[in-house]
């Protein structure tokens, strides 16, 4: 019997941190975003100025490697960013299913 009350206020302890990351998640989400954005904004500029002066073939090859570094580092914010809400709502469907 003492189990099942363990059980019930983990669950109950597990539903709060839950609850309280989602909400901290909604309240800095956007920031998150225009700062991911700025980033990358400002990162894809200094590429673009590097592949604008580059003069030898070793410098444009390494500007070239920038793209690609940058272009799989959108796709992996994008994934992380699409990621979370989905890990997090998935962990509050399984804690209220139990």
């Amino acid at each position: 019997m003492n189990f099942t009350l363990l059980a019930s206020s983990l669950d109950d302890s597990l539903a709060e941190i839950v609850g309280k990351l989602q909400s901290l998640i909604d309240s800095f989400w956007i920031y998150i975003v225009i700062a991911l954005a700025a980033v990358v904004v400002v990162w894809g500029a200094y590429i673009g100025i590097k592949i604008a002066i580059a003069h030898r073939n070793e410098e444009k090859i390494n500007a070239r490697d920038m793209i690609k570094n940058l272009i799989i580092g959108i796709i992996i914010i994008f994934v992380v960013a699409m990621g979370a809400p989905l890990l997090i709502n998935g962990l509050s469907a399984w804690v209220n299913a139990t």
